[in-house]
């Protein structure tokens, strides 16, 4: 996944600059922390954003991007809580879902590629009428 990286504790930041950093809103954020996507740093009874948030951020943009939804993108980020990150058992489970988004993508893909066939049939027939 193509995103930056930050030495640990680099960064420590208040809602507003994370969202003007990364291009979001406040709803979003506050969204993706209900849905535990984000879990910001409380300190003196504020949250602080790190560096650790604008990764975990940039994962979901990233993987909204690919067409996984909220849901799929919260158990790869349970699996990661849950296990090691380099665990296997994780690798197996995120490959898993990776792979059926693919094949879902795949196959919509073929079906967009047919129905402009279709298309393409009916505007050379209408063509060929003028």
């Amino acid at each position: 996944m193509s995103i930056g990286i930050f030495r640990k504790g680099e960064l420590e930041m208040k809602i507003g600059e994370f969202v003007t950093l990364l291009n979001t809103t406040k709803d979003t954020v506050r969204y993706y922390e209900e849905l535990n996507l984000l879990k910001p740093n409380w300190r003196n009874n504020k949250k602080e954003y790190s560096d650790k948030e604008i990764l975990d951020f940039q994962v979901v943009k990233e993987l909204k991007e690919y067409g996984f939804s909220l849901k799929d993108i919260q158990l790869i980020f349970s699996l990661k809580q849950a296990l090691d990150c380099g665990d296997k058992q994780l690798i197996g489970q995120v490959y898993q879902v990776l792979t059926s988004q693919l094949d879902k993508l795949l196959q919509e893909e073929k079906e967009i590629k047919e129905r402009r066939l279709i298309l393409e049939n009916e505007v050379k027939k209408l063509k060929g009428l003028l």
